[in-house]
């Protein structure tokens, strides 16, 4: 079982470096091939640790919940199998969660060098590739001149990015790495990344009392936002509004949503055969996990959700508290807590949870 572990996160690795660039179609869903390589490991991982599974956890609570809130909401919502897919992996990386696989540090390295790919995949991108205009066809949005890697979203690649950044900091790689990586997370002129980056890196200097920290990473930002190259296109300017206005239109929808059915929800993940865009890449989640969670598994569901992380940082390292309150704050700005390859990254990670 140990050597079928392995080849199930080597293949894990592999699908999380090549993103969104394949989706196969199953009954008439897309989706990326990350997702099957996350069910092989859940599977092998499950039969593995089994007897280890803490029934009276947030954990089990939470996908036993969301399950009912899907089932019973049927007849009000009837679900399409891409609904009972998306529960299917959320609880997958949930499990993966609650009882890790066994990274070594042979593991570890090639995820490292999985995540350098992303990095330097995104510079080429970026470089011989900038115009993503006519991906709007395929119902992405119409990046220009930001860096996507194969990711093909901004948002979320900078996350990853600021994440690799995280790790690379505590692993006490050198500065022109650190360089790099902060470059490509720049580069895709994120804001609720970059504004993650000052908050993260605040909050360590507060926790390590080093006043040096502060006042470099309020230097890298204030750098940032002049140095910046300011190409054409709305999404390279960090003073754009547009996108703020659509958020708050965004989470004005999720409220009333939520208003609906505040208890249970309306079953996770219902939502991309409720919301009217449903040809969108986007539709299926709010630009708030924890609104995404609230409309799809009510108040109970949202309760079990959170203690599955705030449980995590008692008597965690600073790197894991880190790590949770980067993924949190940009929550607030985009479905990162239900996105796969964050989830995933905190699974691989989770060995330095003390």
């Amino acid at each position: 079982m140990a050597l079928a572990t392995k080849i199930a996160l080597y293949l894990s690795f592999i699908a999380f470096f090549l993103g969104q660039l394949y989706r196969p179609k199953f009954l008439n869903f897309t989706f990326p091939i990350f997702d099957l390589a996350i069910l092989l490991l859940f599977i092998i991982n499950l039969i593995k640790h089994r007897k280890e599974i803490k029934l009276l956890s947030p954990t089990v609570f939470f996908i036993i919940f969301s399950l009912f809130s899907l089932l019973i909401n049927y007849f009000r919502y009837p679900f399409s199998p891409n609904s009972v897919f998306y529960w299917l992996r959320l609880s997958s990386l949930l499990f993966l969660l609650l009882t890790p696989p066994k990274i070594d540090n042979k593991i570890e390295k090639f995820f490292e060098l999985i995540l350098l790919a992303n990095l330097i995949f995104g510079f080429i991108q970026y470089l011989f590739w900038p115009d993503f205009t006519y991906f709007s066809t395929f119902n992405w949005d119409p990046h220009l001149y930001r860096l996507l890697s194969t990711f093909l979203d901004p948002t979320f690649t900078g996350l990853i990015f600021l994440m690799f950044l995280l790790k690379s900091y505590f692993s006490k790689k050198n500065y022109l790495y650190l360089f790099l990586i902060y470059l490509g997370l720049a580069l895709t002129y994120s804001r609720s990344s970059l504004l993650c980056f000052f908050i993260v890196f605040s909050f360590i200097s507060l926790k390590k009392k080093r006043i040096s920290i502060f006042l470099t990473v309020s230097i890298i930002s204030l750098a940032t936002i002049f140095l910046l190259p300011r190409m054409p296109g709305e999404g390279t300017k960090l003073e754009r509004t547009s996108s703020i206005k659509a958020k708050i239109v965004n989470y004005q929808q999720a409220i009333k949503q939520f208003s609906q059915a505040p208890i249970i929800g309306v079953g996770y993940n219902n939502l991309p055969t409720i919301r009217p865009d449903k040809e969108s890449h986007a539709n299926s989640g709010f630009d708030s996990s924890l609104l995404t969670i609230a409309t799809t598994t009510g108040l109970i569901g949202l309760s079990f959700f959170v203690l599955i992380f705030t449980q995590s940082l008692k008597k965690s390292s600073l790197y894991w508290q880190s790590l949770i309150l980067v993924i949190f704050i940009h929550s607030l700005f985009a479905n990162s807590l239900l996105y796969p390859w964050t989830l995933f990254f905190l699974v691989i990670e989770s060995k330095y949870r003390k």
